[in-house]
């Protein structure tokens, strides 16, 4: 018995001499790494997508707005095919009528020797205000038709363009949308990523932290198995030659009780190897 509390005493002076931050695990390679990582969380391009620079600008601009298409816009584009190939045509056509008219009323008043005379001029006269009327309603039913067409054709072209501007629009809203939940999964997988390491690093640093502390778990249950042993029944018996026994505890300077003693205080300290040290020294006056 004195042998195994001389060397748990051993044990725990040279525990107490040991330098404490040796018992202490350093934080893991995959710590550092989390913690760079965590560093460079929202310090990249600030015009980035997901930027803070590029989400100023996301929320400060014009939202996408729809552009207005008028029927005038390009009416011209569709009324001046329509001039060109449909209402000149069919009033060269009448002016060609109204030639042949004028040549055979002449050749008429020519058979008749009135050309010259007062009647032949009447004549004339209500033949070509009947042609100017006809030429003029005949015109005035082609522009009508031609304007009603190049309308409604420019109508159809300002309605596709109108609904053109408003799915732009749309999609302009969408593809924010879409950009700024880009930048948010983005910086939410760097931050998993992030507790990812951070929390394998802490597991490693665990694992390191339980092999340092493994020299003071192992001498904290020798003392805890010590100190549950009746020490009050072990006493050094020695008997001379007539016989009387004499009861000797004293070894190196502490008796077999002192020691018990202080066993039995610090066994509640499994893992306080410094203070367990430091509680053995008072005790022992310093030895």
């Amino acid at each position: 018995m004195d042998d195994a509390a001389s060397s748990i005493n051993s044990a725990i002076q040279k525990y107490g001499q040991t330098d404490p931050y040796s018992r202490v695990a350093p934080v893991s390679d995959l710590e550092r790494q989390a913690a760079s990582g965590a560093a460079q969380l929202g310090a990249g391009d600030p015009e980035a997508v997901g930027g803070q620079g590029w989400f100023n600008k996301l929320m400060q601009g014009p939202a996408p707005s729809v552009s207005s298409a008028s029927v005038l816009d390009n009416i011209g584009a569709y009324m001046n095919p329509y001039r060109d190939q449909v209402t000149n045509a069919a009033m060269a056509d009448f002016d060609a009528d109204a030639g042949r008219t004028r040549a055979s009323q002449d050749l008429a008043l020519a058979g008749q020797g009135a050309f010259g005379g007062s009647g032949a001029a009447l004549t004339k006269s209500l033949t070509e205000g009947e042609l100017a009327r006809a030429r003029n309603s005949q015109l005035s039913k082609l522009n009508a038709d031609m304007f009603n067409a190049g309308a409604a054709l420019s109508g159809q072209d300002a309605d596709r363009r109108q609904q053109a501007s408003a799915a732009n629009a749309q999609l302009a809203m969408q593809h924010a949308q879409w950009q700024g939940q880009l930048g948010l999964d983005r910086q939410a997988n760097d931050r998993a990523n992030v507790a990812a390491q951070a929390g394998l690093g802490a597991q490693l640093r665990g694992a390191d932290q339980a092999y340092r502390d493994a020299p003071t778990t192992a001498l904290s249950k020798q003392v805890e198995m010590f100190s549950g042993l009746p020490l009050n029944l072990f006493h050094g018996q020695t008997s001379d030659s007539t016989g009387t026994r004499n009861s000797t505890e004293t070894q190196s300077g502490a008796t077999i009780g002192d020691i018990a003693s202080l066993l039995s205080g610090v066994g509640s300290l499994m893992s306080g190897g410094a203070q367990l040290t430091g509680a053995f020294k008072a005790a022992s006056g310093g030895q």
